[in-house]
């Protein structure tokens, strides 16, 4: 998990940016753009690579997935652009969304969406 949160942090953050600097959104839909991005790469990420998928059905851990990860990623955005108006630096507000985000994203996915027999 840690490694697929690097890499979605990585490609979050250059998503943000182009979005941002390259097409001109505004800060919040660039990050926005950004999560919707980043979740469903995850998705597949998680179910393939971290929690060895293919033994649960497809629909039924989307089903899971997706709802449970739009209510994080609501909070998610609303968490940022609150540190963005706050400190003014949408940098470090990225950073420390994503920080406090993937403690609380690995304990539910862990504990209630891709739950594996032994």
């Amino acid at each position: 998990m840690g490694v697929l949160s690097v890499v979605s942090l990585v490609l979050g953050y250059v998503l943000t940016i182009l979005f941002h600097n390259i097409a001109g959104m505004a800060v919040e839909a660039a990050y926005s753009c950004a999560v919707v991005t980043c979740s469903v790469l995850n998705f597949f990420g998680c179910r393939h690579y971290v929690f060895r998928g293919g033994k649960g059905p497809l629909l039924v851990e989307a089903a899971k997935f997706f709802p449970s990860i739009l209510m994080f990623r609501a909070v998610e955005v609303a968490l940022f652009a609150a540190i963005n108006r706050l400190l003014q630096n949408y940098h470090l507000a990225y950073i420390a969304t994503a920080v406090v985000s993937m403690v609380f994203k690995l304990l539910i996915s862990r504990l209630f969406i891709f739950k594996r027999t032994r």
